[in-house]
């Protein structure tokens, strides 16, 4: 007992030593001049890749390094606290109080699981099935969604609940697989359209700028839903690949029926909860009218619950709730904002697009996706989109390349991840505990290696003939 003690203790000590060491390494190797490269900077760099490394040994909960970490920002990078603390200002807190509120409901009532459990019956019973299932419902929902942050509360309220009624524990590979499935349809598929996400505006409006255009709903689309499609199904199938389900297609055909008996007929609770989903998704979906942000609306739907006659939460249910991962979302956050203030955007932008000289389109293309995989390292995608795509459109328009595939393909690095902190929507995901560590990072790993050929292959040819 005292040897296994003793052994794990030792591989502890290593990963820490490891974690310190890397960042110590990387301060002294940093062309330091105090003109182009800071000391803040440098140590923005340090403390971020340091944070990196205890994520992915997993050395410190979650909720501690959110907190710390725009501590460090203030104290060694001389980051005011009001930039650092800037998100908490936005929509991303209601957001996130909001979405639990909502997963709690759709759980408590059994709303979640009529849901759940109905889609897999439909589906036949196969789990592969209801992993294609949730892909479709996502491309249902995604052009009438602007935000992908709304679709990805209702997603994961569903599959949640899923999980409970089928007992796939937490970190078991059906709870990984259906996690990730339901992730990667919302988050790949959003490249499909203009209004996908904020940060997709953003960045479109910024190329039309140097190009003096107007991109249209429309002709986004034209260019982006079929290879989003295939990039979408190229995404869950490596899910399907590295994480096939161990269960019985028999057995769990059963299981759903007994389940779906069990819960009779529909509450009154459950109705209730449906109308409020309903609200819920039509206020989404109809944002641009009437202008409430999704974590105004999210916020409005969990006051509600609390209404006489309503009733779908109380003060003992709130309490139920876990609010804690919302410390290490807005931590998370902080690097984006740190990042920018401190400039570093634009020293990785000097220091990376000077190379693109004489790679031609296809390099070039890749060089872009590659410059969008680091920089969504320390970057949030609305920090990195506003300060690449600019740079990226007038490196183009100097090369004689077409700016709108430099900046795709950019975006398209801006869409692949290893660790949670790199997007707020994958936070949402793997903050609830479903999701096993190890397996997310193989599939999101071998999605960010794929994505290359899928590039060369298919998008960057049908964007080089569609634009035309």
């Amino acid at each position: 007992m005292s040897q296994v003690v003793e052994d794990t203790m030792g591989k502890l000590l290593i990963k820490w030593v490891g974690s310190i060491v890397f960042p110590v390494i990387l301060y002294f190797i940093l062309p330091i001049d105090d003109k182009t490269l800071t000391h803040h900077m440098a140590m923005f760099l340090v403390i971020t890749t340091w944070m990196v490394i205890i994520w992915a040994m997993d050395l410190i909960n979650d909720v501690a390094t959110g907190l710390l970490l725009p501590v460090l920002y203030i104290a060694f990078c001389a980051v005011p606290s009001n930039v650092v603390y800037n998100n908490w200002f936005t929509d991303v807190p209601n957001i996130v109080i909001g979405g639990f509120i909502l997963c709690k409901i759709l759980q408590s009532t059994g709303l979640g699981k009529r849901i759940g459990l109905g889609c897999m019956r439909l589906m036949g019973g196969s789990f592969v099935g209801t992993l294609l299932g949730l892909m479709l419902a996502a491309y249902i929902i995604n052009p009438l969604v602007p935000a992908v942050t709304g679709k990805a509360v209702i997603f994961c309220a569903i599959v949640i609940s899923l999980c409970e009624s089928l007992d796939f524990k937490k970190g078991s590979r059906e709870a990984t697989a259906l996690m990730l499935v339901a992730f990667l349809a919302v988050a790949s598929s959003k490249n499909c359209f203009l209004t996908g996400g904020g940060d997709l505006v953003i960045g479109m409006s910024l190329v039309d700028k140097v190009l003096q255009t107007k991109t249209g709903w429309l002709e986004y689309a034209s260019w982006n839903f079929l290879p989003a499609t295939l990039y979408t199904l190229m995404s869950c199938g490596i899910v399907m690949l590295l994480l096939p389900s161990k269960v019985d297609k028999v057995e769990l055909k059963q299981a759903l029926e007994a389940r779906y008996a069990e819960l009779g007929p529909m509450l009154k609770v459950e109705k209730t909860a449906a109308i409020l989903m309903g609200i819920t998704i039509l206020l989404l979906i109809t944002d641009k009218l009437h202008g409430f942000t999704p974590g105004m609306i999210l916020i409005f739907i969990s006051f509600v619950a609390f209404l006489p006659k309503v009733e779908l939460m109380n003060a003992e249910k709130i309490k139920t709730v876990n609010f804690s991962p919302i410390f290490f979302i807005m931590g998370c956050m902080a690097i984006g904002s740190a990042g920018k203030y401190l400039k570093v955007t634009d020293w990785m932008a000097n220091n990376t697009f000077g190379y693109m000289e004489n790679l031609g389109l296809y390099g070039a293309s890749v060089a872009s996706y590659i410059i969008g995989v680091i920089g969504n390292f320390i970057l949030t995608p609305l920090a990195a989109t506003a300060s690449f795509s600019t740079p990226l459109a007038e490196l183009g328009n100097a090369l004689g390349l077409e700016p709108r595939i430099l900046y795709l393909s950019f975006k398209y690095g801006f869409d692949n991840y290893i660790f949670p902190y790199e997007y707020a929507v994958l936070l949402l995901f793997y903050g609830f505990g479903y999701i096993h560590f190890g397996s997310m990072v193989k599939v999101l790993a071998l999605r960010m290696i794929l994505t290359i050929p899928f590039l060369l292959a298919i998008a960057v040819p049908y964007w080089q003939w569609i634009m035309q």
